[in-house]
């Protein structure tokens, strides 16, 4: 299929639907039935809303969690979800029902900000990892703890093989590492260092996010190519692997040096990657990019500060979550009160 058929075929286009929600959230994702978009918020909530057709229907949220919930992943062959907090909580929430109540959870799985949960592909096991360097493998059941080992650097992102054979990190020094789980070694790494730069005394960039393709021949992992002090300075990356031979097969570079991090990065079933970034303020691209080609077939801005990307089971419908904030600390209070931000999630269609 060549750019000018996937152009054509799958640029996504933006909808009447917009959902609003009062607070920044840092993920929305739909669950793998559909019927659901699930999103986690900095207000250590967790929010539901039902999707039937082109309607959506805000529910009530999970709640529990003691601060930000930067990452949440969904439990195969359930209607359960996992999610973590910035205080080192883990809890697992049975998302479909009326009220939710966390099934488990683990008030101190981590010391401290837990970045990236990730679910094996047959839904036994979670895998969880943060700022405190540790790697911990937990049973999705009941929240026991099956494993647990030092990693080097501190992990931003995890995620499983589709074969289940292998646990991928990423870390902030652009190291993605293949982990044998029954023995907590290290087959072999992959190099996204052009992702982390130490500029003076600053420790920039990372692993943002990882994923493959359905058939875990290829794995993505989204960044921010030769990323400096202060706020957004570099370029939205995402790096394309061969997972066979580990080799690098497409660095999917946009915009301009301060247009901030690509936060997610998934593959459609047509073989190409949608992409989305951020820069603060009113900066980022959605993109979609074969590892084929050259350049993308498709790039906007005109939906900037793109967080996360959530591709509907249907394949035809994309949830975009946009982060919504005012410009600089310090700001003034309006009739008393300090305006936080907000969050946007975009429904597109090809």
């Amino acid at each position: 299929m060549d750019n000018t058929t996937l152009l054509s075929e799958f640029e996504p286009k933006p909808t009447k639907q917009v959902i609003e929600y009062e607070r920044q959230l840092f993920q929305a994702r739909f669950s793998p039935c559909g019927k659901f978009l699930i999103a986690s918020g900095y207000d250590a909530t967790i929010q539901r809303w039902a999707v039937s057709g082109n309607e959506t229907k805000r529910l009530s949220p999970c709640l529990g969690h003691h601060a930000w919930v930067p990452c949440l992943a969904f439990i195969p062959t359930t209607e359960r979800i996992v999610s973590a907090d910035s205080w080192g909580q883990i809890a697992v929430w049975q998302y479909a029902d009326e009220t939710p109540a966390p099934v488990w959870k683990n008030d101190a799985a981590h010391d401290g900000w837990v970045r990236a949960v990730a679910v094996s592909p047959d839904g036994q096991r979670i895998a969880s990892g943060g700022n405190d360097r540790m790697l911990r493998i937990w049973s999705a059941a009941d929240g026991k703890l099956l494993k647990e080992w030092p990693h080097p650097e501190k992990i931003f992102s995890l995620c499983f093989h589709p074969s289940g054979s292998s646990l991928v990190s990423g870390d902030l020094k652009g190291v993605i590492r293949d982990w044998d789980i029954d023995t907590a070694t290290v087959r072999r790494e992959l190099d996204a260092r052009v992702l982390y730069q130490l500029d003076k005394i600053q420790e920039c960039g990372g692993v943002r996010h990882l994923s493959f393709n359905h058939d875990g021949k290829r794995l993505a992992c989204a960044g921010q190519k030769t990323p400096g002090g202060g706020f957004s300075t570099g370029f939205p990356c995402v790096l394309v692997f061969d997972w066979d031979d580990g080799q690098l097969l497409r660095e999917m570079q946009m915009g301009k040096n301060d247009d901030g991090f690509a936060y997610d990065a998934i593959f459609h079933p047509a073989g190409f990657v949608m992409a989305t970034s951020c820069a603060f303020p009113g900066k980022g691209f959605v993109w979609c990019w074969t590892p084929q080609s050259e350049k993308p077939f498709f790039e906007s801005t005109s939906i900037p500060n793109g967080r996360s990307l959530s591709l509907h089971p249907d394949g035809r419908r994309i949830a975009l979550l946009v982060s919504k904030s005012a410009n600089g600390n310090g700001r003034v209070l309006v009739q008393g009160v300090y305006q936080g931000g907000s969050a946007q999630i975009h429904i597109l269609e090809f």
